[in-house]
């Protein structure tokens, strides 16, 4: 079957493929506005020869986990003239059959599995040709991604622990912990796809090396959020939910070099520059269009997944990607949503907020003053994807970061706090640990009313446990602005803020505004410039809402 940048999976594309199982079947059926997946205990071999050879996609190899729940599907490839026949797999007596169309198969094993610390062997066969994959986990598999931030490694890391540091640190690391790497940065390799064009690539070809085990050595060089946000669920969870991490990220690389086709033509991330024969996003560091999705995170379309972890956006602070950011991202992530899943296709999704970001302190004597960037708007921007699109959370980072003298603010090592909240706030989500979400995760905007002079508006709030509260004590809210127009934050106005009931804060200022902003200047941290928190005393997430967003 041919694949495309937009893969949609339905029943008729199911009944074409011709793929049945001799242990299991899918079973479809529609259901608030989606397929809904059952197990059934029937099903047929399929009548046709045995492919004489096959490749199996690089997606998979020893080590690796697959996502419990979910009717998991491994593909790959053989030559057209193998069209027609057939290639088998098992994994823990469960079996699939495919047929190779148009020199690609793909399997779909139907028996959605419970989560198991013991691996086992998933087999690819025909009666030619065998190809094992050993020592194959159930658990939940995350996607991390981003720019510098969410490559931020745990060998720098560790450079900034002290001896008594106990937040991960390297005698912390156990490989035996039920935790699988794997790591696919944008190392550019010739013959994989041409950047900045349409073309996708159908199978990661980096040389890099597959699945691994979180040890030292492969830890030294992955993404420190991504390890230790596993790290901390797996301890939260008892070791009972193996957890696969894999890491595609693009330092430095806007939003424009993330989406895929679809979302770039829609939302302009980009521009077809003649001379250079490709497609130029914008933003800082900008260059190829669309390339980290077309060569990285197409062939993992069709992986299984829990959620989807996000650290980007500091590249994306100019005005024009910032206005359009949250459009573009919430349509990448549904593009996502289409193609990953077959049981719970609205995975979750966990975006890291920006802790403050400072100006080099008096006797820093480096050269890179690049390192602070004014990304209180985009933070804030960001901040308001919650009120829509659904299961997506913002992990706040405001009472993470309020080191002054640090070298470099731009990437402040707090990636085990940002980690660990991140985690609690899945465990929340995905009902494990016996943790709430609003002991994990502080106030998350709902909605706004605004009055109708617009001299107020009431800001409802969720996760606030048993309500709102300042963390000075004060009746008035500290770190709301409001807009001046439909865009700027102005400071031309006498604004006032404070909780009128459990979830809801009323602002007001002495003239008509156009929207309201939290948590937008750069440099404000929580406890001084920001005084919003929840009864468990984890403070309120950033966000900007314009007056005008559904008018």
């Amino acid at each position: 079957m041919k694949r495309t940048g937009k893969l949609v999976l339905s029943i008729a594309a199911l009944a074409m493929a011709l793929v049945v199982f001799s242990s299991c079947s899918l079973g479809h059926g529609w259901r608030n506005g989606q397929w809904e997946v059952k197990d059934m205990k029937e099903g047929k071999v399929l009548d046709a020869e045995f492919c004489e050879d096959f490749k199996v996609s690089n997606v998979f190899s020893d080590n690796m986990v697959i996502q419990r729940g979910e009717h998991f599907r491994v593909w790959g490839f053989a030559d057209e003239s193998q069209n027609g026949k057939k290639v088998c797999g098992e994994f823990k007596g469960v079996t699939a059959e495919a047929l190779v169309e148009e020199g690609e198969w793909e399997l779909t094993f139907a028996c959605r599995l419970p989560a198991d610390t013991v691996g086992s062997d998933l087999k690819i066969y025909t009666d030619k040709k065998e190809v094992v994959f050993k020592d194959v986990l159930v658990g939940d598999v995350y996607i991390v991604s981003g720019q510098s931030n969410a490559e931020y490694p745990m060998g720098i890391h560790w450079m900034f622990l002290g001896e008594d540091d106990d937040r991960c640190p390297r005698s912390a690391v156990d490989p035996s912990l039920p935790i699988r790497l794997n790591y696919k940065g944008q190392g550019y390799v010739n013959g994989v796809s041409q950047r900045g064009t349409e073309e996708v690539a159908k199978d990661i070809d980096d040389g890099l090396p597959g699945w691994t085990f979180a040890d030292e050595s492969t830890l030294e060089g992955f993404s420190a959020i991504g390890y230790m946000f596993a790290y901390n669920y797996v301890k939260l969870t008892g070791g009972t939910v193996p957890v696969g991490m894999v890491e595609l990220d693009g330092s430095g690389r806007p939003l424009g070099c993330f989406v895929p086709n679809e979302v770039a033509e829609k939302y302009n991330t980009d521009f077809y520059n003649s001379k250079k024969g490709y497609y130029v996003t914008e933003g800082i560091n900008a260059e190829w269009g669309r390339f980290m999705f077309n060569e990285y995170f197409h062939p993992f379309a069709r992986m299984a997944i829990n959620g989807f972890i996000w650290y980007q956006g500091e590249s994306d602070l100019l005005e024009e990607t910032t206005r359009r950011y949250n459009g573009a991202f919430t349509a990448m992530v549904e593009h996502m949503r289409g193609t990953h899943n077959l049981v719970n296709r609205d995975f979750p999704v966990y975006f890291i907020e920006f802790p403050a970001i400072f100006t080099q302190h008096p006797d820093y004597t480096g050269t890179d003053n690049w390192a602070f960037l004014d990304i209180g708007k985009i933070r804030a921007t960001m901040g308001s994807m919650v009120m829509g699109t659904n299961n997506i959370y913002q992990v706040q980072s405001s009472d993470l970061w309020t080191d002054k003298t640090y070298w470099n603010s731009l990437h402040p090592n707090c990636k085990y706090e940002q980690a660990l909240r991140a985690a609690k706030i899945a465990c929340a989500v995905n009902e494990d640990a016996g943790i709430r979400l609003d002991e994990a995760s502080g106030p998350i905007v709902e909605s706004v009313t605004y009055s109708e002079d617009l001299l107020s508006a009431k800001i409802k709030f969720k996760n606030v446990g048993y309500g709102l509260k300042t963390t000075d004590g004060d009746r008035f809210v500290k770190g709301f602005m409001v807009l001046g127009n439909t865009w700027t934050v102005s400071l031309d106005y006498d604004v006032k803020a404070r909780i009128i009931s459990r979830d809801t804060v009323e602002v007001y200022a002495d003239k008509p505004f156009l929207g309201v902003a939290y948590n937008v200047i750069s440099t404000w941290v929580f406890g001084d410039e920001l005084t919003l928190a929840n009864s468990a005393g984890i403070p309120c997430g950033a966000f900007l809402d314009n007056y005008y967003k559904n008018k």
